[in-house]
């Protein structure tokens, strides 16, 4: 594995993403989502000092906007354990005849550093109207698998239209 190109620091908020190795599907069906969901949430209540800001899932990739107030580590290690337990699950589910060695994921994670308040409203914006970038959705309303439905949306809005060109990630 690569090593990361940032450090992670303590109180820094950070967009953090990955996907499924060679971009094949990482959800399959709605039980894949809600897995990944129930288990990031039971690693967040380990990792009580990790709070996670905004996410989405997709189906080959996530992501994630999270900080953590006690260092940088504390967010690999959250998603390294989030990430192993996934392909662990994953893994489980497969068929015998289609089990594979490897990674699960294209790398550990990839982490932008959020600088101002104004890109991290940019970012929220981009995470949450992501499944309206991939064509997946027309209307964020039909779509259940990222934070949008549980953010102040008046703070991402207004950003919306820049999902399709400005920020790429």
């Amino acid at each position: 594995m690569p090593i990361r190109k940032i450090v992670l620091e303590t109180n820094n908020i950070y967009h953090v993403y990955n996907r499924w190795f060679e971009k094949q599907f990482l959800f399959k069906n709605d039980n894949d989502y809600q897995r990944f969901l129930n288990t990031m949430k039971k690693y967040n209540n380990i990792y009580t000092w990790i709070k996670i800001y905004s996410y989405c899932l997709l189906p080959n990739h996530f992501h994630m906007i999270l900080s953590s107030s006690k260092s940088g580590l504390e967010i690999s290690d959250f998603m390294r354990k989030l990430q192993q337990w996934y392909a662990m699950y994953f893994k489980t589910k497969l068929s015998p005849d289609l089990k594979t060695r490897g990674q699960f994921f294209e790398w550990r994670f990839k982490a932008k550093f959020i600088k101002d308040e104004e890109y991290l409203a940019k970012c929220l914006a981009y995470v949450n109207f992501n499944p309206i970038k991939h064509e997946i959705v027309d209307n964020i309303d039909d779509y259940k698998w990222t934070s949008y439905h549980q953010i102040d949306k008046k703070k991402i809005e207004k950003y919306k239209d820049l999902i399709l060109d400005e920020l790429e990630f």
